[in-house]
């Protein structure tokens, strides 16, 4: 018994120390079809020098990210460029009554707007998360499970085996060609992860269980069209692939 609890001290001291000494998430990405979006249209969302989510950029003032995220943050929000050249004020625009959902505004041309995926994935189709910096481990890969879920409360989406960690919420989830999917959202099944992360201070369950983790993806085409409905983004201009389709 002592063993077991020495060798789960030695592996939790092993995790916190990687993730003190982990590349930026553009770093992590690189070689890989998220390269493009960590780089130039990714950012961790901080609160008082912590990271609390990740946001991607779908205009050149706005952001979306996961309502959950702004909520468990207070006072002055900055976003940190996932490849580590800046960081600026954001200001809350909205949030969905309908999703989990939130619409920041930052410095125009702080992060270029992504390229998104025109439909939704098929089962099987891999996919490539970005998260924010801090964790240890900032970039997850794996498979798409189920193409089309509601999960209530946190809207339309599907679900993916993927080494997402908590605290990805809010990231790009993006296809093999690098287009924006949906938003890392939710663990349909949590389990313990919860407590076990609160307890030592680092996603334990999610180093472990890699692409066996099942996440949930909000739909990113459900959440533009939300950010309009809202009013948020009145004039959004989506980065599409060799276009720019303007939704009114």
């Amino acid at each position: 018994m002592i063993g077991r609890v020495q060798n789960a001290l030695i592996a939790t001291i092993g995790l916190l120390l990687a993730v003190a000494c982990a590349p930026l998430p553009a770093q992590q990405a690189e070689g890989t079809p998220a390269a493009l979006v960590a780089r130039d249209s990714t950012g961790s969302i901080q609160a008082s020098g912590v990271s609390v989510g990740a946001g991607i950029a779908v205009d050149h003032q706005y952001v979306i990210t996961n309502a959950h995220v702004v909520r468990q943050a207070s006072g002055r929000l900055t976003m940190r460029r996932a490849d580590g050249m800046g960081e600026a004020d954001v200001q809350l625009v909205g949030t969905s009554p309908n999703m989990d959902l939130a619409v920041l505004r930052m410095p125009a041309g702080f992060l270029q707007p992504a390229a998104t995926a025109p439909e939704l994935p098929q089962r099987g189709e891999p996919v490539w998360g970005v998260g924010p910096e801090g964790l240890g481990r900032s970039l997850a890969m794996g498979h798409v499970t189920q193409p089309a879920v509601q999960m209530a409360g946190f809207g339309p989406g599907f679900t993916a085996g993927m080494g997402a960690l908590m605290g990805f919420s809010g990231g790009p989830v993006v296809d093999r060609s690098g287009r924006v999917m949906g938003l890392t959202t939710a663990l349909p099944e949590p389990g313990s992860a919860n407590v076990l992360a609160m307890l030592v201070g680092v996603d334990v369950a999610g180093f472990a269980h890699g692409n066996r983790r099942q996440v949930f993806i909000l739909d990113i085409r459900e959440a533009l069209d939300e950010a309009r409905r809202m009013g948020a983004l009145p004039q959004l201009r989506l980065a599409g692939v060799g276009q720019d389709v303007l939704v009114r």
